[in-house]
């Protein structure tokens, strides 16, 4: 295995752990948490956290394209450049923190004139919303920090940061509701507190990793912060375009419905929004190298880049077979175990909202490897505008759907799904095509590889449904570990290449001998 090939492998790794650290904390305090607090009160932790991302449009123009530009000028040995970007990044979010403030302050304070809050929950629920806003400002603050393990590769010592500060979240969590009267303002105490530990551990990353980059106000440069801003407000508009699609609908379904729809929809979309992170972890890990490989500019590199990105696809294909197929077939069954769900009316809403969510896993294999091509090559108007033209037609849509016909979380969860899988397959994936240099086909072999793949394993996942009766958790896990298993040995012959294969079998025998 070469050099390059072992980094990667241990930052997937690495970021996998994470998340499944974060993932099995979650798993197991999200019940914990509503039981103490309600559905509705727990809604208001995404739709908090919705709003957060609201305000962080504001920085995302600058902030969404400075790993790239930092990582080229550390790669070129260009320090001086690199310090002036990395200055000016800086700078420009303590002045975003600034400005955001009074925007922030005016929201916690007459929240209940902006959506439906529960009267006797108000101060808590304002409270929280506080916090996160507090939380946000340190994020955007110490986010510049971590482009550190970023260009140096060491994406796994950021995904070992991530396991111990959701560990320190979870033991705060676990303590205050054991302890103390429930409130769900503790979910903003821990956030910031595991904040706060994650941003000193990466100053201290970016003293050892990158010891030539160093704050200096001097640094800051007007130019560097023009050239960052108007590569990355594209990022801006796509990001717009994106919360118009899939971000509004916990909003939407407070004002158009109610709380406990929300509520509803936020429980819904916590095992989908845990598959988008791993898919997430997993680009972010291989991310690094393809820019590396870029910054290098030979001819050699670039059919390593190629090479990279099939490789990606591949590995994704694989996982989300896996993936997809439980939620499919065994989340009714989850929710019921995990949640304490019994009304069956409940339980079919949301099941089918929540299998509506996902139906982008037929295109998001290839997508998510798309997206990190556009940011590559510097090119992003394209994939902004088609989002943000979706974005739109999604709202408005939604909006009619919902206010003219009894189809409630199903219109909220369906209209934007099928924008998405329409823009993805006709606009995003030929444009990523062309800058690869690619034939017109290729990338659309991967989804049709991708859809048998998940078709197949999700046929697994039923026909083991039906065999098995699944009245608890035991009997819960030892089908889907069955599952997993069969869907994994399957997959080897569907999705992996025949010297992909040779290379596991010659794995096995080496340690069998």
């Amino acid at each position: 295995m070469d050099k390059n090939n072992k980094r990667l492998t241990i930052n997937i790794i690495a970021n996998c752990i994470a998340f499944a650290v974060n993932f099995i904390i979650s798993f197991f305090l999200t019940p914990y948490i509503v039981n103490h607090v309600g559905k509705e009160v727990y809604g208001f932790v995404a739709l908090g956290n919705d709003f957060v991302n609201y305000a962080s449009l504001v920085s995302l123009a600058i902030n969404s394209m400075a790993s790239r530009f930092i990582t080229i000028k550390i790669q070129q040995s260009d320090y001086e450049s690199a310090n002036k970007y990395f200055a000016s990044v800086l700078l420009s979010n303590i002045v975003i923190c600034l400005i955001l403030l009074i925007p922030a302050i005016c929201v916690v304070l007459f929240l209940e004139k902006l959506v439906d809050v529960p009267q006797q929950h108000i101060v808590d629920i304002k409270v929280l919303w506080a916090l996160l806003f507090i939380n946000f400002f340190i994020g955007l603050i110490g986010g510049v920090y971590q482009i550190a393990t970023f260009a140096k590769n060491r994406v796994d010592l950021s995904a070992k940061l991530n396991i111990k500060s959701y560990i320190i979240k979870a033991v705060i969590l676990f303590i205050s509701y054991y302890f103390l009267n429930p409130y769900i303002l503790y979910v903003g105490v821990a956030t910031i507190i595991s904040t706060t530990y994650n941003t000193i551990v990466s100053i201290k990353y970016t003293r050892e990793l990158i010891p030539e980059i160093k704050f200096n106000k001097k640094h800051f440069d007007k130019k560097s912060v023009k050239e960052l801003f108007f590569s990355g407000i594209w990022n801006t508009v796509s990001r717009i375009g994106s919360m118009a699609l899939s971000e509004l609908d916990l909003l939407l379904s407070n004002i158009l419905i109610d709380a406990s729809a929300m509520g509803t929809l936020s429980l819904v979309k916590i095992i989908p929004n845990y598959v988008f992170t791993l898919i997430s972890t997993i680009t972010t890990a291989i991310m690094p190298q393809l820019v590396i490989s870029y910054a290098n500019d030979g001819k050699e590199e670039k059919n390593e880049l190629v090479k990279n990105v099939k490789n990606e696809i591949r590995i994704l294909i694989f996982i989300n077979a896996i993936v997809y197929a439980v939620i499919i077939a065994f989340s009714d069954k989850l929710y019921m175990l995990w949640l304490g769900i019994t009304n069956s009316e409940e339980l079919k809403l949301m099941y089918y909202v929540g299998i509506i969510t996902i139906l982008d896993c037929l295109v998001s294999s290839v997508m998510y490897v798309v997206f990190n091509i556009f940011t590559v090559f510097n090119k992003l108007k394209l994939s902004a505008i088609s989002v943000i033209i979706t974005g739109v037609i999604s709202l408005c849509v939604t909006y009619l759907a919902v206010k003219f016909t009894n189809l409630g979380l199903y219109a909220i969860a369906g209209v934007s799904i099928t924008l998405v899988i329409f823009r993805n397959l006709f606009v995003l994936i030929p444009y990523a095509t062309k800058l690869l240099k690619l034939r017109w086909y290729e990338l659309y072999k991967y989804i049709i590889l991708n859809i048998f793949a998940i078709a197949v394993s999700v046929a697994i996942g039923f026909i083991y449904k039906s065999i098995f009766k699944i009245d608890g958790w035991i009997s819960l896990i030892l089908v889907c570990a069955i599952t997993v298993i069969t869907i994994m040995i399957v997959n080897i012959f569907i999705v992996l290449r025949k010297e992909e294969r040779n290379m596991i079998k010659e794995k096995l025998l080496r340690r069998k001998n």
